[in-house]
């Protein structure tokens, strides 16, 4: 238990790789804010799905209902901190997470030794100090600024996929990473969540979509998660890719 202790004192983020610190931790902060309250961005391009904003602020508020949802994003950040590369250079690469919602994203990075000064976060709406306010369809960076671009379940958010693809490819390095993760669901309705059904959000059903998303900046593919067979057209099931760009 010592050796324990001193290991904690040495490296308390490391404790963020447990969820149930993480999820409290996130949940907390959560409960600390005024949701109707927060930093929205002013302008918001056409292409952001209809009721994005009234539909992120319920989920928020009901989002110890939806535990799963904060679990998600580990599936593609430990494949991630998994690439023999980032292993290595983690405590110095750069890295925007793009729509998070909450901090849990950053939480995870921390976790797996990111460090904290090189987390970014981009979302219609912050309450926290990781999370700058602005539209993914127009980031407010420079060329070639991260090492790593992560989509954690928010590219559908968009009507226009391309758009979005080409400020990834445009923000990170020459070299750098793009992680991106959705759902795909088969048996999606449109029946209303807390009262907005982002109807009019695209579907993928393959990481072949994505990838040629990013057609001709494509170097290698090191990670692809397509829907299992047992779930085709059956469960709904992630689509997760990671491409390391030219």
């Amino acid at each position: 238990m010592a050796k324990f202790e001193a290991l904690i004192k040495k490296s308390p983020q490391i404790l963020f790789r447990l969820p149930q610190v993480r999820n409290a931790i996130t949940l907390s902060r959560l409960g600390t804010i005024d949701i109707d309250q927060m930093e929205t961005a002013d302008q918001v391009d056409p292409a952001a799905v209809k009721d994005v904003f009234e539909y992120n602020k319920e989920m928020l508020r009901n989002i110890a209902d939806h535990e799963p949802s904060l679990n998600r994003p580990k599936f593609l950040i430990e494949v991630l901190s998994n690439i023999y590369h980032i292993f290595q250079n983690r405590e110095s690469m750069k890295v925007l997470c793009v729509g998070p919602r909450t901090e849990v994203e950053f939480f995870m990075l921390l976790g797996e030794g990111f460090a904290p000064e090189n987390l970014t976060g981009l979302d219609l709406m912050s309450y926290s100090e990781f999370v700058d306010v602005g539209d993914m369809h127009h980031m407010p960076y420079g060329d070639s600024t991260f090492d790593i671009v992560f989509l954690g379940w928010v590219l559908t958010y968009s009507t226009d996929m391309q758009q979005v693809a080409n400020e990834c490819i445009r923000v990170a390095k020459p070299g750098g990473y793009v992680a991106v993760g959705v759902e795909a669901e088969p048996l999606r309705s449109d029946t209303p969540i807390y009262g907005h059904s982002l109807g009019d959000a695209p579907h993928i059903e393959s990481t072949d979509e994505i990838i040629e998303l990013f057609a001709g900046h494509v170097f290698a593919v090191p990670f692809r998660h397509d829907v299992h067979r047992s779930k085709k057209g059956k469960e709904t099931d992630f689509v997760m890719v990671v491409i390391e760009l030219n």
